[in-house]
């Protein structure tokens, strides 16, 4: 067994490995000294290799969710690792014979997904900063919502930029951390930064990474991208194969953002505004604490976006105040609107679970509950003259598809299915046509 431990450790340096005995996940070693530090858990011991005594802890299977967000938090990153096979299966091969095991995730700071490791009401960003030549591009991605976007860039906006999208993980060219200009910046980056070999940016394999995730035989459907934008958006897409192991993440259309159309604020000027944070790192007490009356954790996510982006097109600064005028003009619209808000469950990390398998019955309520109080909203807004972004809205609220998906899902999908064991099938009502749904809603 220490033998296929040691094989899967050193082929994850850089993790802590979670390796599943039974109901425990447990560490050997020097990850085990670490793991117990940071975890303020026992520290024993289990055989010996080379003649000294192992390091060993451990944490139950179901409290592993919030034991990794203590690790996460911490700095530390972790590979899942899993049985593979049943112990039976393995004793066909001789009384001796080890469970197969392979890791099945790689948990960082950008590829959260579980409501216990994320903040519900803020955005969990994952960011790439790609170079071609002299232009340089950054792509950006929240795994547990699905957004997905890049944005060309010049040098002297690396540092803006960044401070805007604020992301939690930042993945750079490992020689870009050399560059004269570029490096002290990225070094001076305040989240997790992970620098991958400089082949992982090329824009080449970024090109191809692109098509492969959204089955294409090429970009053109979805636009024209700078050699920049792909090394950057190809970057992040691998990453994110490389930590799903091959669990292919539920990503919008990639969109493409202009900085221009954004107010450029350095770091240092937003954390002496205190526009998200204030400068001891708080929510509580900033800007958007005070003005937040949002009464869904999407709504909250959206306005923290926007509070931290100041727009500079006029048209679409128009746009947004027509909304604004016509919600703050009519009080018993606002209150309608608001109550069916707040039913609406957070639809958008419901699928970003589903997507790779971590979802489970009550994801799907979710889906369908969702698409309810959309309706609802819509048949509100129907008989209503909107203006600017308003409008836009209500034509995005409830595709046919979207309808005909919710239509299929039973009324309790969790009703008479046990305890859920995450990546195996439930059985009840409607359940077998929910998981097919789900799948779709997937593509």
């Amino acid at each position: 067994m220490m033998a296929q431990y040691l094989a899967i450790k050193n082929a994850h340096e850089d993790y802590l490995l979670f390796y599943r005995m039974g109901d425990f996940y447990e560490l050997f070693f020097a990850d085990a000294a670490k793991a117990s530090e940071a975890l303020d858990i026992a520290l024993t011991k289990r055989g010996k290799h080379l003649g000294d005594d192992i390091p060993m802890c451990g944490v139950p299977v179901h409290a592993a969710e919030s034991y990794m967000e203590k690790l996460i938090r911490k700095g530390f990153r972790v590979a899942v690792c899993e049985q593979v096979e049943d112990p039976a299966e393995a004793k066909k091969r001789g009384s001796k014979s080890v469970v197969r095991r392979e890791v099945i995730r790689l948990v960082t700071p950008g590829t959260l997904t579980e409501d216990a490791l994320l903040d519900a009401r803020s955005s969990n960003l994952l960011a790439a900063l790609g170079r071609a030549g002299s232009g340089y591009a950054i792509a950006a991605a929240d795994m547990s919502t699905g957004a997905f976007w890049v944005a060309s860039l010049k040098e002297n906006e690396i540092a803006a930029e960044l401070a805007r999208v604020a992301p939690r993980e930042l993945l750079v060219p490992d020689g870009l951390l050399a560059h004269e200009t570029a490096g002290p910046l990225l070094k001076a980056f305040n989240g997790a930064l992970s620098p991958l070999a400089s082949s992982r940016f090329d824009s080449d394999n970024g090109e191809r990474a692109l098509t492969q995730h959204y089955k294409v035989a090429a970009l053109d459907g979805l636009g024209s991208f700078s050699r920049a934008e792909l090394s950057a958006a190809g970057a992040l897409i691998a990453y994110l194969d490389l930590t799903q192991k091959g669990r292919q993440t539920r990503l919008a259309r990639l969109a493409r953002v202009t900085p221009a159309h954004f107010m450029a604020i350095d770091q240092a000027t937003r954390r002496n505004l205190e526009l998200t944070q204030t400068l001891s790192g708080a929510r509580h007490g900033s800007l958007l604490s005070v003005i937040d009356r949002t009464v869904t954790a999407a709504g909250a996510r959206e306005l923290a976006a926007r509070l931290a982006a100041p727009l500079t097109d006029v048209k679409t600064i128009e746009a947004r105040h027509d909304s604004v005028a016509l919600f703050t003009g009519d009080s018993e619209l606002r209150r309608r609107l608001r109550e069916a808000l707040r039913s609406a469950p957070d639809l958008s990390r419901a699928l970003g679970r589903l997507s790779v398998g971590r979802g489970g019955p009550r994801d799907l309520a979710n889906l369908r509950d969702g698409v309810k109080a959309a309706r609802v909203l819509r048949d509100g807004l129907a008989r209503i003259p909107l203006p600017g972004e308003a409008a836009q809205a209500l034509d995005a609220m409830v595709p046919p598809a979207m309808a005909a998906i919710s239509r299929t899902m039973s009324m309790r999908p969790w009703t008479n299915c046990g305890r859920f064991r995450r990546n195996r099938a439930a059985s009840s009502p409607g359940w077998k046509a929910s998981t097919v749904s789900a799948r779709a809603w997937r593509r």
